[in-house]
């Protein structure tokens, strides 16, 4: 579901304050049900049950969750779906639809309880899957007759050409089995098309950065070649 109308839109999709978040849930059936008061300015309630994998696409290739929930975040008046995976030790990633990936510590589950804490000041890193995804995009995107300079953000399996934004959602799915528009892979290319785009007031930064008629191939090429020396950074 969209994140419109959602209780926490605006919160949700701004920098987060550095603060840690401690969310309780209690068991009720095959449910766990609770809420996490303070996450990022709101009180959303939660609920997760076990599952079998990260639908949104693996994270690591170095290492498999000990556990998967998958559930819910809800507001009054809608709710966007929700991933969690916890690792060896307690510390997991938290994967709301539509918003950057929060990092989870301190994992706890008893028969009849569900905690942990949100580092609301921390970003999940990239692995090694999202240097990848990059350079799978690149791969991608290698010529002008393929680069479609219109996007509408309607991405389709059959297509034959591909905007940046695309061609990011393709390796995604390609490289980790699923996708999710907020990964660190995607996180990184936004904040080089922000440096480059500052002060043009983009409504959907890779979309409109890919169609402004200013961009060129090269600067696709290096878009790419930007964000991978961030992340070596």
């Amino acid at each position: 579901m969209s994140l419109a109308g959602f209780l926490l839109l605006g919160a949700l999709t701004q920098p987060a304050p550095a603060a840690t978040t401690h969310c309780e849930l209690h068991r009720k059936d095959q449910t766990w049900q609770g809420t996490c008061p303070g996450l990022l300015g709101g009180t959303p309630a939660l609920t997760l049950s076990p599952a079998k994998s990260v639908k949104s696409g693996r994270y690591r290739a170095d290492a498999d969750p000990d556990a998967i929930y998958a559930g819910d975040m809800r507001g009054p008046n809608a709710s966007v779906s929700v991933e969690l995976e916890v690792y060896r030790g307690g510390s997991g990633i938290l994967r709301p639809e539509g918003v950057r990936w929060l990092v989870v510590d301190h994992v706890s589950t008893s028969p009849d309880t569900l905690t942990f804490d949100i580092a609301a000041g921390k970003t999940v890193p990239p692995s090694d899957l999202d240097r990848a995804i990059i350079v799978r995009a690149a791969a991608i995107l290698s010529s002008a007759t393929v680069w479609d300079r219109a996007d509408d953000r309607q991405c389709g399996d059959e297509d034959k050409t591909w905007s940046i934004y695309c061609a990011m959602l393709r390796a995604t799915r390609e490289v980790t089995g699923g996708i999710h528009h907020r990964r660190p892979a995607m996180e990184v290319v936004r904040e080089v098309v922000d440096r480059r785009s500052a002060g043009r007031n983009y409504e959907h930064r890779l979309r409109d950065y890919n169609n402004d008629p200013r961009t060129t191939l090269a600067d696709v090429r290096t878009l790419f070649e930007d964000a991978l020396s961030r992340l070596k950074q």
